[in-house]
């Protein structure tokens, strides 16, 4: 059985759950306090808190985002403690069965969004407080959320279930014959629910999933969700979609699909609001807990809220080298690589990414509390925020786009703005070459030194990799932080396989 484009879900439904024991987290709506979202669309903290519960299953998981996007890139290596799961992450060798491949956190924000977007038309224009024009900023937010979520899935694993609609009682799908048809969800064995639901899609067909979504939160986020007349606290500009983080989503998604017009174009409707920060606040973004530093730099991102006395934030476990303070230290910043590439002191970056402290090497940004590696976070206390979409990527994606169509002047001014925003010279042109492939690495280098440590490095090689005709950037560029030469050569020879770019899936998640 294949599952069909136009497949047609109606209600939610437990038996999913039930019978898929493994895929259960790819369907959970209900929030974490256990109330049915069901009961929920009647005024407008109900629909406030429905909303807050897309968002719920990602803060939790984001190591496993650090884990993907950077622990496997060339500036991160293992700390003095081994974990095997880890290891296979910093050495390139995952395997199916590594629990940090598990993408289920992803897909039950999906089924909230599914959600959502399905129960929205039950909640009416209420007053002055939940007009017809704040309803759709709900849609919208939901559409972002779905999209993001997908854009993590398809960089990742390459092609993944595409679930676009609610689980239901009845399914309706086309079977390998062509017939159309209709069951019930409870008649269904495991293998018949696994070839409908989870078959997975083409890659492609998950990208127009993705630019569809965003086409739609574009024009509905025109406005904040959340203000319905009450009082929103302080972090919510961070933890909601919002019409900037559509637009700068939109720009990176379509640099990814080679529509580099359209790339330039939502970069630059985002620049002309003119967000990008300066270089004496950047460092508090990471060295305090106030939303309002983070906001000045960050278009979306996680919130970290700590919910139990002596539970460890995940980033201070796996980045702290004190014991006492939860911390595992299982990884830590690759030095040599890093040193060529924060090689500019003026650089406000280098004094908060990372630093030796105690003599031990450390990702300072989700432990430290100053730029001088003198004051931590508390023991089980890590508060640190979690940045996906930055205003300076916006600006870097820009440059990208402008340079892959030949426009390297263009380029250049925004790789300068960037730069004097962090504290640095601006290049004039008779500084750097002007060539389209010197201002692709000095963009890409930029935005490393920008995003390090943030699960965005893989990603980066890999569009440039697969999109950016950079034949063998990823072998060349991570088989680097090898010191052992066997090691260098086998992980070189590894990643010149492209089946290798991508992590596997459990196979029992697909059967």
């Amino acid at each position: 059985m294949r599952i069909m484009r136009y497949i047609k879900w109606k209600l939610p439904v437990v038996a999913c759950c039930v019978m898929l024991t493994a895929c259960g987290d790819f369907f959970d709506v209900d929030p974490i306090d256990g109330a049915s979202p069901d009961d929920f669309y009647t005024n407008n903290s109900e629909l406030n808190s429905v909303a807050y519960g897309m968002y719920a299953p990602l803060s939790p998981e984001v190591h496993k985002l650090f884990l993907w996007g950077s622990a496997r890139a060339d500036l991160v290596t293992e700390g003095e403690t081994k974990d095997v799961y880890v290891s296979e992450f910093i050495n390139n060798t995952v395997s199916t069965l590594n629990p940090y491949t598990d993408y289920g956190f992803l897909y039950k924000s999906i089924a909230r969004c599914n959600h959502q977007l399905k129960n929205l038309p039950r909640m009416q224009p209420n007053g002055d407080k939940v007009t017809a024009t704040r309803l759709k900023i709900f849609y919208g937010e939901a559409y972002f959320l779905r999209a993001w979520c997908y854009f993590q899935l398809v960089r990742t694993f390459g092609q993944v279930p595409l679930v676009l609609e609610e689980v239901a009682d009845d399914v309706t799908f086309e079977d390998e014959k062509g017939n159309i048809v209709k069951m019930n969800t409870i008649t269904m064995t495991d293998e018949e629910l696994r070839a409908v639901v989870l078959q997975p899609a083409q890659e492609q067909e998950v990208w127009k999933a993705i630019m569809s979504d965003l086409a739609k939160a574009r024009v509905l986020i025109n406005g904040t969700s959340y203000a319905l007349g009450f009082a929103p606290p302080a972090e919510e500009p961070l933890i909601r979609a919002s019409w900037i983080g559509a637009y700068a989503l939109s720009a990176e998604v379509a640099l990814w699909n080679g529509l580099y017009q359209e790339a330039s174009a939502y970069a630059e409707f985002f620049i002309k609001q003119g967000k990008l920060g300066a270089a004496s606040t950047w460092p508090q973004q990471y060295t305090t807990t106030a939303a309002a530093s983070a906001t000045t730099y960050n278009s979306f991102g996680f919130m970290y809220v700590f919910e139990q006395g002596f539970r460890t934030q995940r980033l201070q476990e796996f980045t702290s080298p004190i014991e006492a303070d939860g911390g595992r230290y299982l990884v830590k910043p690759k030095m040599t690589v890093c040193s060529q590439l924060f090689n500019e002191p003026l650089d406000i970056r280098s004094k908060v990414s990372y630093m030796r402290v105690n003599r031990k090497d450390v990702i300072w940004k989700y432990i430290g509390l100053d730029e001088e590696g003198k004051s931590m976070r508390k023991p089980y206390e890590s508060i640190a925020n979690w940045y996906i979409l930055k205003h300076a990527d916006v600006y870097l994606i820009r440059g990208i786009a402008e340079n892959e169509l030949g426009n390297t002047g263009a380029a250049l001014e925004m790789l300068n703005v960037v730069r004097v925003a962090r504290g640095l010279q601006k290049y004039k042109r008779d500084d750097i070459a002007l060539d389209k492939a010197n201002m692709k690495e000095q963009l890409f280098k930029e935005k490393a030194r920008e995003d390090a440590f943030e699960g965005k490095r893989w990603y980066d090689l890999l569009l440039r990799e697969t999109r950016l005709g950079e034949s063998g950037i990823i072998a060349r560029t991570v088989s680097a932080k090898y010191d052992d030469e066997n090691q260098k050569n086998e992980v070189y020879s590894r990643l010149s396989n492209p089946a290798n770019w991508y992590l596997p899936i459990e196979p029992e998640r697909w059967k």
